[in-house]
């Protein structure tokens, strides 16, 4: 019997395993477990958070094991798929030690790194690519994986120019690294949009009186563009939905700006403040379409038929399924 074991970090995350389960599971003769890992925050001192840690929330058809019952070292998995391998990368963040790579090495024939987000498409010869991206897609404990699976060919590409960056051979990667079952971009064609579920809420935005869909936009506000761009980027958003507002019978908005927006915007540029809170209000008091709240961007990707707003992941996903981007206003 194969053994395959997968390692995520939060419920909310798990669709970037779901297909590659979901291809797992088809052989009788292969083992599944999923064993959500305990996460923490790492203050300015050192210390460490209390566990970011919960089995609660995943798909009822998975075999759930908690942290502490399943036996690494007796079960030797075949095969871990792991989100995580920055082991002690990350300033802000960490997972418990045992869940390195360098310690799960010892447990299983094959680690293979998904990574969770998803970024917006670079040039392999982009200048600095090596001062920009090196930290955030070539965490040190990549070196320990068998298999990457990443977003696109293109990112294959970003990828082995990074690793040659730090002394790894590139034929060695070459054979290591894919891009053709990216969970993030598989579960787009696994949902259409008489199956993905969606808040119940969301109904009265989308439906017409008679119950047909409308066409639906999707609007995003990322963090990056708002840092890049500023008030620019929050007034072409206000344009949009003004735009949109003798629209409503026949079109849906659907909003998603980055959770932590107003956070950065806390930290980073105070002066826009203001700004951010008159949009809210405006969407909220003209009730333009829906506030996206939802875990992933997946059910918006996947009801929208257009796009429009900031460079980001989300469009890169959304771009993946053929659906046309438009130029904000």
């Amino acid at each position: 019997m194969r053994k395959v074991v997968f390692l995520p970090l939060s419920p909310n995350m798990w669709e970037g395993f779901e297909t590659l389960y979901d291809k797992e599971s088809l052989d009788p003769y292969t083992e599944i477990a999923v064993v959500p890992i305990p996460s923490y925050g790492k203050m300015y001192d050192g210390a460490l958070s209390e566990p970011n840690y919960t089995t609660a929330g995943y798909p009822e058809y998975l075999n759930v094991y908690d942290v502490n019952s399943y036996n690494f070292e007796k079960e030797h998995p075949d095969v871990i798929y792991m989100q995580n391998v920055e082991d002690k990368d990350n300033p802000g963040f960490t997972v418990h030690p045992f869940f390195f790579t360098s310690n799960l090495r010892s447990f299983t024939d094959e680690i293979v790194y998904v990574p969770y987000n998803c970024f917006s498409e670079v040039s392999p010869d982009y200048e600095h690519l090596e001062k920009n991206y090196k930290v955030i897609l070539l965490p040190s404990g990549i070196i320990n994986a068998d298999r990457v699976i990443v977003q696109s060919e293109n990112m294959i590409n970003v990828y082995l120019k990074l690793l040659s960056k730090i002394g790894e051979p590139q034929d060695k990667w070459e054979s290591r690294i894919s891009f053709e079952d990216y969970p993030r971009k598989a579960i787009l064609k696994k949902y259409s949009k008489e199956t993905i579920p969606f808040p119940e809420s969301w109904d009265r935005h989308l439906f017409t009186p008679d119950g047909n869909l409308k066409e639906i936009l999707l609007y995003v506000n990322s963090a990056m563009g708002l840092l890049e761009f500023g008030k620019e980027s929050l007034q072409k958003a206000r344009k949009t939905f003004e735009s949109y507002l003798d629209k409503k019978d026949k079109v849906a908005i659907i909003w998603r700006p980055h959770k932590n927006l107003p956070e950065v915007i806390s930290k980073l540029r105070p002066e826009l403040f203001d700004d951010f809170r008159s949009l809210l209000e405006f969407y909220i008091y003209n009730d333009v379409g829906i506030f996206d709240e939802t875990p992933t961007p997946t059910p918006a990707i996947i009801l929208s038929d257009s796009y429009a707003g900031d460079e980001c992941g989300i469009k890169e996903l959304f771009l993946s399924t053929g659906k046309p981007v438009i130029k904000s206003l």
